[in-house]
């Protein structure tokens, strides 16, 4: 009796939290529990939903790059895969909107499954083993972790659960590393194919790279994608001990993209009430273009603080003393803003951290 009345209330709290899921939720849940029992089916197998380098064009099963990833052959995780939307979706989808949150559902979904074949077809023509043309991928194991990805973006300080050893507690921005390092246990032990791993990880990476530079802002400046900040860098993901060597790496593969145009350019503005970083994306590579972006960010911002916002005109090449005495705030006796260039040409950035403004304040 007394178990019976302790699981009503968690059972009670399960049943709401799917009634208030938004639409989008419950379709995405819909499909993943339709695939599922059609994978029960013998004439319908993993063959015709799992996708691998040797179906996908040989005989043209192109719906496969999207059944792949809502494919679950085991009914456990079909259910953690519930608990992954269903989490998530409570903090995303009323940021993002419907449409976005199933955008990003989809597009990972599809390129991780299109990298898979990708990399497996590659390993082909490097090794020659026709083997490799026929292993299979499916399961969603790369939209969990992409949506870790995105609540680490989200609330990275969240406290998840206290854990039983250090007087620690595992919080929101260590979800994503624990996610790939525990697929690789499971992956290990032989809970999990090997095939599994790989999309976990493509999925990380895919997610954080459509969040990091290519995702449209719905709030803040006009023409801004993605989230450069210091906060969201590659690194961050990875334990203290691991990112300084995590961070050179990033920033090597990050020139290079850079100079394919595979990435855009990425600088750095000052947060007047801080005096903290904050990264923007450069709308263009003009010098000129730079200027005036540093500026508008920092009108827009005295403008939001009810600070006088009419800078001087950047055609000129002098300090700007009469702006900064008019941005005069109280205990601050002295302000000079001064723009350096020096950097905003070079393509091996670290991550997007060259300065293009600096502000200094004296008491």
């Amino acid at each position: 009796m007394a178990t019976s009345q302790g699981t009503r209330p968690l059972a009670n709290q399960v049943a709401k939290t799917v009634v208030d899921s938004a639409p989008v939720v419950k379709i995405v849940c819909a499909c993943l529990t339709v695939v599922y029992l059609c994978g029960l089916l013998h004439d319908v197998s993993s063959r015709n939903l799992a996708i691998s380098a040797g179906t996908f064009l040989p005989q043209f099963k192109i719906w496969t790059a999207l059944t792949a990833g809502f494919y679950e052959q085991h009914v456990v995780y079909v259910l953690l895969d519930f608990v992954a939307l269903f989490a998530s979706s409570a903090t995303l989808q009323p940021l993002w909107g419907g449409s976005e949150f199933i955008r990003f559902i989809v597009l990972v979904q599809v390129l991780t499954s299109l990298a898979f074949i990708f990399i497996f077809f590659l390993l082909y023509v490097l090794f020659r083993a026709e083997q490799l043309l026929f292993v299979s991928f499916h399961g969603m194991g790369g939209l969990v972790a992409a949506l870790a990805v995105a609540m680490k973006q989200v609330m990275p300080d969240q406290t998840i659960a206290p854990l039983p050893f250090g007087g620690v507690s595992l919080r929101m921005k260590h979800v994503p590393f624990s996610i790939v390092a525990i697929a690789s246990l499971l992956a290990g032990v032989g809970l999990l194919p090997t095939s599994a791993i790989l999309g976990v990880c493509e999925g990380f990476f895919i997610g954080w790279v459509y969040l990091r530079f290519y995702q449209r802002q719905s709030s803040g400046r006009e023409g801004m994608r993605g989230d450069p900040s210091n906060a969201f860098a590659f690194a961050s993901f990875f334990p203290d001990v691991l990112q300084s060597f995590v961070s050179t790496v990033a920033g090597v593969v990050y020139s290079v993209a850079v100079a394919v145009h595979l990435c855009p350019k990425q600088a750095t503005i000052v947060d007047i009430d801080t005096f903290n970083s904050t990264n923007v994306h450069l709308l263009s590579a003009d010098a000129q273009r730079q200027r005036e972006l540093a500026i508008k960010a920092l009108n827009s911002r005295l403008k939001d603080t009810g600070e006088p916002e009419e800078w001087p005109s950047m055609d000129g090449d002098g300090d700007m003393p009469e702006a900064a005495e008019s941005a005069k705030k109280p205990g601050v006796t002295a302000a000079h803003i001064e723009l350096d260039m020096s950097s905003a040409d070079s393509p091996a950035s670290n991550m997007g951290t060259p300065q293009v403004a600096r502000a200094d304040s004296s008491a």
